[in-house]
């Protein structure tokens, strides 16, 4: 799969493009190229808007790269600013990001969890699959992604998520939701929920191949996206998951009673 979509030549892909829009050809990662755990991150090396051998990356170099082809306030960095800041060197590699606990986090919903044998964490399909099924739709929503998280965190137990890391998951939930979306909800329009429905199409091509969807339409964001577009997704995602264990709990109890 990987190498039939390596043939596929830019002009190809640019024919599904409006003519204002120009995205740079995806090159997939090499043996000795360095990625990361991050998706986004991963891809934007992929299409050369960072190094594309994953290298001598700075804080900037990924703002620039956020703000400049992404469209998104330059606050969505502020993750691999505290990286460096922890990781104590300003130049790093993607790899170096696969650091337990400080940008990289367990109960991924696309990765496994860290371990010293396997340090290079890589997207799991078994796990991608899991995030897909837990929505009935073509789209991923609040609701199906909630689940998600829940699941993905039952599935690391004993262990469990730091504040820090639980926010910073909440944090990527909600980018799920909002990064290949024709438009990002604006939050001061107080958008309806159902606006924060993700293409599964999109999602799989994003996740699997870390590269844009661009023959299925995906752009960046026309309008600047904020850090509070995020807000009211975060939120909704936050009191599904309450609400979806107290169902649950609810539900265990019941089963107990009826076995006692």
């Amino acid at each position: 799969m990987m190498l039939f979509f390596a043939t596929i030549s830019f002009a190809a892909l640019a024919t599904a493009l409006p003519a204002s829009v120009q995205i740079q050809p995806w090159i997939p990662a090499g043996m000795y190229d360095s990625r990361g755990p991050c998706p986004m991150l991963n891809t934007l090396a992929n299409h050369g808007y960072l190094p594309h051998n994953g290298r001598n990356l700075t804080a900037a170099s990924i703002e620039n790269a956020f703000t400049k082809f992404l469209n998104v306030e330059a606050g969505f960095a502020a993750a691999v600013k505290e990286f460096t800041h922890a990781f104590g060197n300003n130049v790093f590699n993607l790899d170096d990001l696969n650091a337990p606990d400080i940008l990289q986090h367990i109960a991924s919903l696309t990765r496994d969890d860290y371990t010293s044998h396997d340090p290079h964490i890589r997207p799991n399909l078994y796990r991608i699959e899991s995030l897909f099924d837990d929505s009935p739709s073509t789209h991923i929503d609040i609701d199906s992604i909630a689940k998600s998280r829940l699941r993905v965190q039952a599935e690391s137990h004993p262990n469990t998520l730091s504040k820090a890391r639980f926010d910073a998951a909440l944090f990527e939930a909600a980018m799920v939701l909002v990064m290949m979306l024709d438009h990002a909800p604006d939050a001061t329009s107080n958008p309806p929920l159902s606006a924060y429905r993700a293409p599964k199409d999109r999602l799989r091509t994003w996740f699997e191949q870390e590269r844009f969807p661009i023959e299925l339409g995906w752009q960046p964001s026309k309008r600047p996206i904020k850090l509070a577009d995020l807000d009211p997704a975060i939120k909704a995602i936050t009191e599904s998951m309450e609400r979806q264990e107290k169902e649950r709990s609810k539900s265990r109890i019941a089963l107990k009673v009826d076995v006692e």
